[in-house]
């Protein structure tokens, strides 16, 4: 991935060709501008579109339209540029419905606490594997999901990654979304993310901050080796740390500080992290945990069963641009802002989509329960997976972590369909195995 082409400057333009002239042709210009502000295209795009007209003049106009509504923000890139971004007209929409719909869907309301756990549980784990992922973790998401279910201790370093973003994300929503941000906190949770995830000579600094002289030459390089970005030096660290804590610990409410919407705004800490690039290693993962921490720190309660980061890694590549747009158009993080919007509402709308078609699912397996009313759920949902999957093997140790419940409660689970005739139990040297009974569902449905 390359360096994009900077992007021009407004005052640059101006320069070049005059006032006068850039903003004579839209007296009677066909250019729909709504569509060009909506579009929010990067330089290198922009002006490969048919304007009828000097693209840079095009572009002039949008920078003149976000001008006044430009909010900066309290840090700057190393040469001491504000960041700054603004909201075009098309992020109400994404905002209205976090908001609004997603905010008031019922949510599992109709299935009790342990069903609620379990769906919380699975985008706990499929959060962790994405965000590892993004990073480089290689493991898949089967081996990792049997891994954290069974709660066996990791092998590599692509499942330590794994490992402690699952255990991180939990001491978020459990301990750390109660509590203001901290120089203290920040470091916990990064030693929680990159434990046992370094090289040997690298060991010394997890959960701390980079060290003068000792970590300047730490760069964010593509697969190729370019240099794609060179942070603060490690002197100015934390300093910029303390801004963070500052700007994520302020009320931001349009009383006592100027408004920002929260979403936006842990958007913006998600920016901000690998902007300072505090750590040697780890940055990508802390600024995706401190974004969870934030949202839910602010009562957005939805963020518990989503992951941000199985989207994210779909687009990496989108999701890299966006950093780079965001540092190469003088510090317009509205590209970051943009894309993190769409991949939230693309989230949203997904877990909701899933959440329908279960219960829907639901309502079609109800003749289980008619049948078998003393079943509980998690019972209920081994016979709708073996329907699925009659030739599956069914461990106690995955069940047993996948609900967070106890080994007996989860023998106690599979015992109990045996005793029905609905499942069959193995011994494979000292490990048992239950598999459905054959013809399962003729069981079920007569």
């Amino acid at each position: 991935m390359k360096i994009p082409e900077k992007a021009p400057k407004l005052n640059d333009i101006i320069n070049k060709f005059g006032y006068a002239e850039v903003f004579k042709p839209f007296s009677d210009s066909s250019v729909d501008m709504k569509k060009v502000i909506d579009d929010y295209d990067y330089w290198t795009e922009f002006k490969q579109k048919n304007y009828g007209m000097n693209p840079e003049f095009v572009w002039a106009r949008r920078e003149l339209e976000a001008l006044t509504n430009r909010k900066y923000l309290p840090f700057s890139d190393k040469d001491g540029d504000k960041f700054s971004f603004w909201l075009p007209p098309k992020t109400q929409a994404p905002l209205h419905f976090i908001d609004r719909d997603a905010l008031s869907f019922p949510i599992l309301d109709m299935r009790n606490e342990a069903e609620k756990a379990k769906y919380l549980i699975a985008s706990i784990v499929e959060e962790a594997i994405a965000s590892s992922q993004i990073e480089g973790a290689a493991t898949t998401r089967r081996i990792a999901k049997k891994m954290l279910a069974a709660n066996r201790m990791p092998k590599n370093k692509s499942e330590w990654m794994i490992y402690n973003n699952y255990h991180a994300i939990n001491h978020i929503k459990e301990i750390d979304c109660k509590n203001p941000l901290s120089n203290d906190m920040l470091l916990k949770l990064h030693k929680m993310l990159t434990e046992n995830t370094f090289e040997d000579k690298e060991k010394d600094s997890i959960g701390r901050f980079r060290l003068p002289v000792q970590d300047d030459d730490i760069g964010v390089y593509d697969i190729d080796g370019n240099l794609l970005y060179m942070p603060y030096p490690a002197a100015q660290v934390p300093a910029e740390i303390e801004k963070l804590i500052a700007f994520a610990n302020a009320t931001h409410d349009g009383v006592q500080n100027e408004f920002i919407h929260p979403v936006i705004k842990a958007i913006i800490l998600h920016f901000w992290i690998p902007c300072i690039h505090p750590f040697v290693d780890g940055n990508g993962r802390t600024a995706r945990a401190l974004f969870y921490w934030f949202l839910l720190k602010s009562g957005y309660w939805i963020f518990e069963y989503i992951s941000i980061s199985k989207l994210v890694l779909k687009m990496s590549g989108q999701y890299k641009k966006s950093f780079l747009y965001s540092e190469c158009s003088h510090n317009d993080i509205t590209y970051f802002i943009l894309f993190n919007l769409n991949i939230i509402e693309k989230s949203i709308k997904d877990v909701i989509d899933l959440m329908n078609k279960k219960e829907a699912q639901a309502r079609k397996n109800r003749f289980i329960s008619d049948k078998y009313p003393r079943l509980n759920f998690r019972q209920r949902d081994i016979l709708i997976n073996a329907i699925k999957n009659p030739n599956k093997e069914y461990e106690i140790a995955l069940h047993r972590g996948l609900h967070r419940i106890g080994y007996a409660t989860a023998r106690a689970d599979f015992i109990g369909l045996v005793s029905l005739g609905l499942m069959e139990s193995r011994l494979v040297g000292k490990k048992s195995i239950f598999i459905p009974a054959k013809n399962i569902l003729s069981k079920l449905q007569t």
